[in-house]
């Protein structure tokens, strides 16, 4: 009777954990006028259209410790993209990375300079096509790759498909082809913010000659000094 109880609980166990993988962020900055605070650590895979999906986004914060910090977490989903920043005004740290099983490296050498990704494969990826080499090409390297990794290109990728002019730009016929590799619903999502995009940029279209010339007979109050 023991080993049964055993043997469900083990089972029980294993089911809880089974597909959760543990990951580490280490991070070194410039200098320790970061110490004794704390850094923003916050899922950046959704879009801002996505108030619902916004709110409950994965956040948290991190302590800065003699120029350093730790950061380590289990990751129950696919790995997405995160962003990293400092609330103290005046320092520049402002990375974007991936969240994804293992150890991931995060080295600030001076505060106006670029962070240096490493140690995971997404992230090794992330800097050479989309912090150190970034051009138009690399990004849609990295948007083919990881085309089954939604959370981690959407939001950069909707940047290029968003509103009537997006057409124009010579990529963006293989941008959509990247979206119809992503998986449901990821790919339906995309497709409805692009329409809606194109929507609102007719509607502003529209409606702007009515707003500004509301706004061009809007009152006004006009100041008289009395002569002395």
């Amino acid at each position: 009777m023991k080993r049964l109880l055993f043997l469900m609980l083990f089972v029980s166990i294993a089911q809880l954990f089974y597909g959760q993988e543990k990951y580490t962020i280490t991070g070194e900055l410039p200098d320790h006028s970061l110490d004794n605070t704390y850094l923003r650590l916050m899922d950046v895979s959704a879009l801002g259209e996505e108030r619902e999906r916004v709110s409950h986004a994965f956040s948290d914060s991190i302590l800065v410790k003699d120029g350093k910090f730790f950061y380590e977490g289990v990751l129950s989903r696919k790995p997405f993209l995160a962003w990293i920043s400092s609330p103290k005004k005046g320092k520049m740290l402002n990375v974007n990375f991936v969240i994804e099983a293992g150890d991931i490296h995060i080295r600030v050498a001076n505060w106006y300079d670029k962070a240096v990704l490493s140690g995971t494969p997404i992230n090794e990826d992330y800097n050479t096509y989309m912090i150190s080499g970034k051009n138009l090409e690399n990004q849609l390297r990295f948007f083919e790759k990881y085309a089954s990794c939604p959370d981690v290109i959407r939001m950069p990728l909707s940047f290029h498909i968003k509103g009537k002019k997006a057409s124009k730009n010579p990529y963006f016929a293989k941008y959509m082809q990247v979206i119809d590799k992503m998986p449901e619903p990821d790919r339906s999502i995309l497709l409805s913010w692009r329409d809606y995009t194109i929507q609102r940029d007719e509607y502003r279209e529209k409606t702007k000659p009515l707003l500004d010339s509301i706004r061009k007979n809007a009152p006004r109050f006009v100041e008289t000094v009395p002569a002395k």
